[in-house]
């Protein structure tokens, strides 16, 4: 069995690619602990001791407003990182896919974005990120870089993972209304990825779930009518502006998903079907 090291392990990302990839491959699941990836002389002895045919990066700096302060960090995690990691796949052989995110781009085409679209970052988060794609790109073309966009799934940080959390407690959970996305389901990209390193298809790539897009709030309230009887959070509209966060962000940031049924890359299922599945856990 072909061996696959996934970096960040202890994320959203990386706990379902582990999950998704078992028994298909002797999973090496290293969390930031055990491998820092902007740390270029730990990533060569690490990959020359595990010597993986696969690696699929998931490790990342993803606070984006302490990437606003944080500017140097920001660049050494998301794009010196992924670039440590690309040369030293290249030097065992190895096939590499590394994990960006939609805010390379500027979120203000009315269209979706293609992979091919110009990139135009309007925050230091995705500045780094940007620079972490061309890093794995300028040492291979034949790795993959695959866009993310508000990743959700249990057991995650962000807003979109702890909904449940939210709306099942008493307060009041603030959802953003004037922005547009197509979420990205963590288990279903994990699949994703586990077809991509089937493939060993090169490029970049983005894997989002299929469906309307949404604000945060129309994800929110979704979730809160799901969730039925056991919600008691009190669910508001907001602006980005009223939040005046420290880092900009896209605010209509549609990515088209990459599907190529030759190459065997799926098309994720209804982001509204699988928000289902991820709030079962809070019906139980």
């Amino acid at each position: 069995m072909p061996s696959l090291l996934v970096t960040g392990a202890a994320g959203l990302l990386g706990r379902h690619v582990a999950e998704a990839c078992h028994q298909h491959y002797e999973v090496i699941a290293l969390r930031r602990s055990e491998l820092d990836i902007s740390d270029a002389a730990a990533v060569r002895a690490c990959l020359k001791q595990y010597h993986p045919a696969v690696i699929i990066n998931c490790a990342a700096m993803t606070n984006v407003d302490a990437c606003e302060t944080e500017r140097a960090a920001a660049f050494l995690h998301n794009a010196d990182g992924p670039r440590h990691l690309a040369e030293n796949a290249m030097a065992i052989g190895a096939y590499f896919i590394h994990i960006s995110t939609d805010y390379v781009f500027d979120g203000t085409s009315p269209l979706p974005y293609q992979p091919t679209s110009p990139p135009n970052p309007i925050s230091v988060y995705g500045a780094s990120k940007l620079a972490g794609e061309q890093a794995v790109h300028s040492v291979s073309p034949d790795f993959a870089v695959v866009r993310v966009a508000g990743l959700f799934g249990h057991g995650g940080k962000n807003f979109a993972s702890v909904i449940g959390d939210l709306l099942t407690r008493p307060g009041v959970v603030k959802g953003i209304t004037d922005n547009r996305i197509l979420p990205s389901y963590a288990a279903d990209v994990a699949l994703y990825l586990r077809c991509l390193a089937e493939a060993r298809a090169g490029g970049l790539f983005h894997a989002v779930s299929a469906g309307e897009p949404c604000s945060w709030y129309d994800f929110a309230a979704l979730a809160r009518a799901w969730l039925g009887s056991h919600a008691q959070a009190t669910l508001v509209g907001v602006t980005e502006a009223e939040l005046r966060r420290p880092a900009k962000r896209p605010m209509s940031c549609v990515l088209a998903h990459s599907a190529d049924a030759s190459r065997g890359l799926p098309v994720l299922r209804d982001w509204r079907d699988a928000l289902a599945e991820s709030l079962a856990v809070w019906k139980t």
